[in-house]
C-alpha cells in the first residue's frame, strides 16, 4: 500500500500548510477598519494561480464551451484541505451561462444553457429508452471524469410527461458493492439527449478493503440475532377496500448496528469520525492526524488511476481573461491570512484551536474588491462546540458578517405564542390530517407567557380538543409540544373508537427473529467519511435494513402489518395482467413515464373507468392541475341525468373532457364547421365538434371499421391508448 501511504502523507503536508500561522508584518489596525497589510509569499500567490490555470484546463479540454460565451467569472476555494474552483461562461446577452465546479482533480457539477430550457415543455414522451440516457450519461461522466469508468452501476431512471428533461442516477460501486454517499446525478434533454447538468458526490483517492474474506450470511446473522431486541406493537387501520377498521400485530426491532464485515464486531466508524473531526487534532500543523501509517503491497488499479490537473492538456489555450482572473486570485488572502487577521477580531471569538472549514472566495458585488469570502470557523471538542459563519471582503478581509451556531441553553429566548402556535397548527395537519377537522385548539394555547421575569418558558404543549355534535369528546385529545428554536418536540393523541384487538396470539422472539432471517438478507456496503482534511476513510460494512414481521403469520411485512415482498424491484412496469392487451405498450410506456394511478401488479385493462380515475389521469398527463367539466354539466347535450364520481364515462365524454383539457373545447361547441371522422358519428350530432377535435389531436381514433362507438363505455386500457395517443402527437407535433 506504498501508494496509499503516499497520498496520505501528502495530504498531511497540505493540512499542515493551509493551518499553519501565516507571518505577518507588525501592523496598526485603525478603529473604524479591520482592512490590513499582509505579507505576500510569492511560493503561495503563484501556487494559487497554478491551481486556477491547471482546473480551467482541465475543464477546457473535456468540455466545449463555445466561443460566444466569453464573459467569464469565477469562485475560489478551498473545502477542508482541498481546492476548489466554479468557472461560469456567459453569453453577451447575459441571460445563458455554462457552469462548472472542480474540486481536487474532479469536476463535480456543470450547468449548460439547457438547463432552464426543460421546464416549461408541454406534456410529451422520451424520444428514446431508458438504455439510450443511461449509456449517454455513463458516456458522458467517463468523458469527463475518466477515473470514475468501471466504478458505475445505475441505479435510476426518472421519465417525466411534463418535464422536457430525463433525470440518470448512478451509484458508485467496489467489486460490485455500493459505497454509501458516492452517487451522481446527470439530466439529459428528453428529445435530443444531450447532458445539460450534472452533480454528484464522490470520495477522491478512496482506498477500499478486498471483500473476498467477509463473513458470511449464516455468521452474520447470527450475532444479528444475538444482538437486536425487537417488541410486538399492535397496528391499527382502515382497509381500502372494505373500509373498515383491522388490526394487525408487528415485531419491529428496537435497536441496530453496523457491523466490521469481517470480524461481525461493531463498526469503529462513529467513533473514527469522532477522533478525525475533532478539531483540536488539526490545531498544532507538527501533529500529525495519523497514529501510524501501515505500509502494504503497492496496489494500481482504476480507483485512484485520476487525471491529475495538474498535466495541461495538449491544444488548450486559457484567454486573456480567463489568465487574469487566476492572476488575480493570487492578491486574494489565503486561509491561514484570513483565519490570522479573525484571531484579532474582538467579538467574533475565535481562537487559535479554531479550524477553517468550507474557505471559499466568490464574486460579491457589495465587497470592496468584488469578491468576498465565506468560511466556517469551527471548534469542535470534548468540552466546546462553536460554528461561525463568516463572509468578509476577499483582499483586506474586512468582515461583512457572521453568524454563531452553538450550545447555550442559558441563552434559549422565551417562546413565541404567534409563531409556536402556526407551527403546532401545520404539524397537526400533517400528523393528523384525516381526524384535524373534528378537533379546536384549546383557548390556552393562545394565552399569553406570564412569568413574572422570574423564570423563562421555552416550550409549551399545544392541545386541540375532539368535539362530535359541537360536544367535546372526553379524554380525546391531540397534544403537540414545541419549543422557542422552532422544533416540533411532542406530539401525542387519544381518539377512542371500539375495536376489535383479537386474541393477540404471537410467534415468540426467537422464533420472529429465525423467520425475519429466512426472508431478508444483511446488507453489505462501504461506509465512511472525509475528514477536516479531505481523506477519504472507508468501511465494509454489514447492516439490517429496517423490517417488520406479522408477529401472528411470521411474515415481512409493511407498517400495518401486511404483507411486502423482497424480492429485487422491478425497473420495468409491474401490471402482470396486461400481456394480452392490445395497449400493452402504450400501458406500460406511460408508467415508465410517471402515469401511476393504479398501486400494485394488477391493471385490470378491461374494467369500466370511472370520472374520478380520468379526471386523474388527465391531470398526470396535462402536467398543470387539470380541472375536468363539472359534473352536473357533462352529459347535459343528451339530457341524462348528472353523473357522480363513480360513475363512468363512455367514449363521447371522453372527446369532451380532451378538448377541454387542450383549452379547445369552447369551440368545439360551433355547429356546421366540422367533419365527422367516424361513420357512427353524424354530420348533425351535437357532440360532432368534441369527436373532431379529440380526433385533430390524436386523442381518439377509430376502430378497422370506422366507428368511434360514442355510447360505449371506456375501459382503463383505451383510455391510457387515447393519454399515450395524445402525448405523442404533442412530441411529434
Amino acid at each position: 500500500m506504498k501508494r496509499k501511504l503516499a497520498a496520505v502523507m501528502a495530504v498531511i503536508i497540505t493540512a499542515a500548510q493551509v493551518l499553519s500561522c501565516a507571518v505577518f508584518a507588525e501592523e496598526t489596525i485603525a478603529a473604524d477598519t479591520v482592512a490590513v497589510s499582509v505579507s505576500d509569499s510569492k511560493e503561495t500567490t503563484a501556487s494559487e494561480e497554478n491551481k486556477m490555470k491547471a482546473a480551467l484546463t482541465l475543464v477546457k479540454s473535456r468540455i466545449d464551451i463555445p466561443e460566444e460565451f466569453s464573459n467569464f467569472s469565477y469562485s475560489s476555494g478551498e473545502v477542508n484541505g482541498m481546492s476548489s474552483f466554479t468557472f461560469t461562461w456567459k453569453d453577451t446577452s447575459g441571460n445563458e451561462s455554462y457552469s462548472v465546479n472542480v474540486k481536487g482533480d474532479l469536476i463535480t457539477s456543470y450547468n449548460s444553457p439547457e438547463r432552464e430550457l426543460y421546464y416549461n415543455v408541454k406534456p410529451s414522451l422520451a424520444a428514446h429508452d431508458s438504455d439510450y440516457y443511461v449509456n449517454k450519461a455513463m458516456s458522458w461522466i467517463c468523458r469527463v471524469n475518466p477515473s470514475m469508468k468501471g466504478f458505475l452501476k445505475n441505479s435510476n431512471v426518472r421519465l417525466n410527461i411534463s418535464s422536457g428533461a430525463v433525470n440518470v442516477r448512478f451509484q458508485r460501486q467496489y467489486e460490485n458493492i455500493p459505497v454509501s454517499g458516492n452517487n451522481l446525478n446527470v439530466t439529459l434533454n428528453k428529445q435530443t439527449g444531450n447532458v445539460v447538468s450534472f452533480y454528484g458526490g464522490w470520495w477522491q483517492n478512496a482506498e477500499f478493503e478486498d471483500p473476498t474474506d467477509v463473513l458470511s450470511q449464516e455468521a452474520i446473522k447470527e450475532i444479528y440475532c444475538k444482538e437486536v431486541s425487537i417488541k410486538p406493537w399492535y397496528r391499527i387501520y382502515v382497509d381500502k377496500e372494505t373500509g373498515k377498521k383491522k388490526t394487525n400485530i408487528v415485531y419491529i426491532p428496537l435497536n441496530g448496528y453496523d457491523y466490521n464485515a469481517f470480524t461481525g464486531e461493531h463498526s469503529s466508524m462513529n467513533d473514527d469520525y469522532d477522533k478525525y473531526m475533532d478539531t483540536d487534532r488539526y490545531a498544532n500543523p507538527t501533529t500529525s492526524m495519523y497514529e501510524e501509517a501501515v505500509e502494504v503491497e503497492e496496489e494500481c488499479d482504476d480507483v485512484d488511476a485520476g487525471a491529475g490537473i495538474d498535466i495541461p492538456a495538449t491544444g488548450v489555450q486559457l484567454s486573456e481573461e480567463e489568465l487574469a482572473a487566476a492572476a488575480d486570485l493570487s492578491t486574494m488572502l489565503t486561509t491561514a491570512q484570513f483565519k490570522e487577521l479573525l484571531l484579532k477580531d474582538p467579538y467574533m471569538g475565535i481562537t487559535d484551536k479554531y479550524i477553517a472549514d468550507n474557505f471559499r472566495i466568490e464574486r460579491n458585488e457589495n465587497a470592496e474588491c468584488g469578491y468576498s469570502i465565506q468560511c466556517n470557523m469551527r471548534i469542535n471538542n470534548k468540552t466546546e462546540y462553536r460554528n461561525v459563519n463568516v463572509t468578509a471582503d476577499a483582499k483586506s478581509g474586512k468582515v461583512m458578517s457572521f453568524y454563531s451556531y452553538e450550545n447555550e441553553p442559558e441563552k434559549t429566548p422565551n417562546i413565541n405564542v404567534k409563531k409556536a402556535n402556526t407551527l403546532a397548527n401545520k404539524a397537526l395537519k400533517y400528523y393528523f390530517g384525516d381526524i384535524a377537522n373534528e378537533y379546536r385548539a384549546d383557548t390556552e394555547n393562545t394565552a399569553p407567557i406570564s412569568t413574572d421575569g422570574k423564570y423563562k418558558i421555552t416550550s409549551r404543549e399545544m392541545r386541540y380538543n375532539r368535539y362530535v355534535n359541537n360536544i367535546q369528546v372526553t379524554n380525546n385529545n391531540i397534544v403537540i409540544g414545541v419549543n422557542s428554536a422552532g422544533k416540533i418536540t411532542s406530539i401525542n393523541c387519544s381518539h377512542d373508537k371500539d375495536v376489535d384487538f383479537g386474541e393477540g396470539l404471537i410467534v415468540n422472539k426467537e422464533t420472529a427473529l429465525k423467520l425475519v432471517c429466512e426472508q431478508q438478507d444483511m446488507t453489505l456496503k462501504y461506509d465512511g467519511f472525509t475528514d477536516l482534511a479531505s481523506v477519504p476513510h472507508t468501511y465494509l460494512h454489514y447492516s439490517m435494513d429496517n423490517w417488520s414481521i406479522n408477529a401472528v403469520n411470521g411474515k415481512l411485512c409493511d407498517y400495518n402489518g401486511e404483507p411486502v415482498s423482497k424480492a429485487v424491484e422491478t425497473k420495468g412496469c409491474p401490471y402482470t395482467d396486461i400481456s394480452k392487451s392490445p395497449y400493452k405498450k402504450e400501458i406500460e410506456t406511460l408508467y415508465l413515464h410517471g402515469v401511476k394511478i393504479y398501486n400494485g401488479d394488477k391493471f385490470s385493462p378491461g374494467e369500466k373507468m370511472t370520472y374520478s380515475e380520468l379526471t386523474s389521469l388527465l391531470d398526470m398527463i396535462t402536467g398543470y392541475g387539470y380541472e375536468p367539466m363539472p359534473l352536473d354539466e357533462r352529459d347535459l347535450d343528451s339530457g341524462s341525468a348528472a353523473p357522480s364520481e363513480s360513475s363512468y364515462f363512455t367514449r363521447m365524454e371522453l372527446a369532451k373532457e380532451f378538448t377541454r383539457a387542450a383549452g379547445v373545447d369552447n369551440c368545439a361547441r360551433y355547429t356546421g364547421i366540422f367533419k365527422s371522422p367516424f361513420t357512427d358519428v353524424k354530420e348533425n350530432d351535437i357532440n360532432l365538434g368534441y369527436a373532431a377535435l379529440a380526433y385533430g389531436m390524436g386523442a381518439i381514433n377509430c376502430g378497422k371499421d370506422g366507428k368511434f362507438y360514442p355510447n360505449a363505455y371506456v375501459t382503463r386500457e383505451y383510455a391510457f391508448h387515447c393519454a399515450y395517443n395524445y402525448l405523442k402527437n404533442n412530441s411529434e407535433s
